[in-house]
């Protein structure tokens, strides 16, 4: 059992991803041999296969055992032999005896009788006192495990859209005309870019679009329709908290605002007859419009979660106090609360 549990947990200091499916040679794994080391793996006493250790202890070698022995699978002892500058992982099949080792090799028999299959890896680590073998029926790879950080740092640049909704509009579009439908919800987009200096704490900025809103009225002789429009600039900091490969986010900061309001009105014609005498006032259309730029405040929060090492999507959801006075010689001003839940993408630049 004791040497079983050394075996288990030399599997697990490997690090590899195992993957399945079948295969048709046999792959000698040796970690934590002294590097620029040769590795050489012989069957019964002819070998089979050669490597030079890496600078990080590591070599793979792919062998194949069934040209030499005409099966699908044999049973083996298996010895290491150190030597110099050589590690030879010596398979002996049951009916043979295991050749002498060189002078000035030492051996270390492994123990036992090893089902050598097609798809077999022999993974042998020569980083503790004494070296450990893992048989696995399977391939092996030398990739690093994926892992889920949802704390990523660096440029990331991030897209989206969804449902923005206008407080204030319906009440200042419409003033006291009794028939006033007005339509402030909508689809609104924008795109921005984030820079987290820690897993914690980010620097942002935002271009953002929101629906475009519209108002239909009438009263006694007119009726009249505007529509808003308007932009965001964003400017603020987040805070985060990572936890797996998700990370909740709240961000604050400031918001510039550039606004169009435009109204167009028609009066009808108006006929009056006094003594007699009818007299017709004309109608006609008018036109008014004004722009508006100013700085406010929003805040918001919202959650990310990546799905590759460069590729998230996220939502959230905002609240923005848009604010302006005209730009010219108009009267205006815009005064308005937004609401926002977006989603979109994120793709991490460096």
């Amino acid at each position: 059992m004791t040497e079983c549990r050394r075996l288990v947990a030399a599997a697990a200091a490997l690090h590899l991803i195992l993957t399945a499916g079948a295969a048709h040679a046999q792959t000698v794994l040796v970690r934590n041999a002294p590097p620029d080391s040769n590795v050489e793996v012989v069957l019964n006493s002819s070998p089979v296969g050669t490597g030079k250790v890496g600078p990080a202890g590591i070599v793979l070698i792919d062998v194949n055992l069934q040209k030499q022995v005409n099966k699908t699978e044999t049973d083996a002892q298996i010895f290491v032999d150190a030597c110099d500058t050589v590690r030879r992982v010596v398979i002996v099949e049951r009916a043979f005896t295991a050749p002498s080792p060189e002078v000035g090799c030492t051996r270390r028999d492994m123990g036992g009788m090893f089902l050598i299959k097609q798809i077999s890896t022999l993974a042998l680590d020569f980083g503790g006192p004494n070296v450990t073998l893992l048989l696995r029926q399977g391939k092996v790879s030398l990739a690093p495990p994926r892992t889920w950080d949802g704390g990523r740092t660096g440029l990331i640049l991030f897209g989206g859209g969804g449902l923005t909704s206008l407080s204030n509009f319906a009440g200042i579009a419409c003033g006291t005309a009794t028939d006033c439908s007005t339509d402030s919800s909508g689809l609104g987009y924008g795109a921005g870019a984030e820079f987290w200096l820690t897993p914690n704490i980010a620097a942002t900025g935002s271009y953002f679009r929101p629906v475009e809103a519209t108002t239909d009225g009438s009263g006694d002789r007119f009726k009249f329709t505007s529509t808003l429009k308007t932009e965001l600039v964003t400017v603020g900091g987040k805070v985060g908290f990572p936890a797996g490969r998700t990370r909740i986010y709240g961000h604050v900061g400031g918001l510039f605002t550039r606004s169009f309001f435009e109204t167009n009105q028609t009066i009808d014609p108006l006929t009056t007859t006094t003594d007699g005498v009818t007299t017709t006032v004309p109608g006609g259309t008018q036109k008014f419009n004004f722009e508006t730029r100013g700085w406010s405040w929003f805040f918001g929060g919202g959650l990310e979660v990546w799905m590759t090492g460069s590729l998230a999507i996220y939502g959230e959801f905002d609240r923005s106090n848009l604010k302006g006075t005209a730009t010219k010689n108009e009267e205006g001003t815009l005064d308005e609360r937004m609401n926002s839940l977006v989603a979109g993408v994120k793709v991490k630049v460096f």
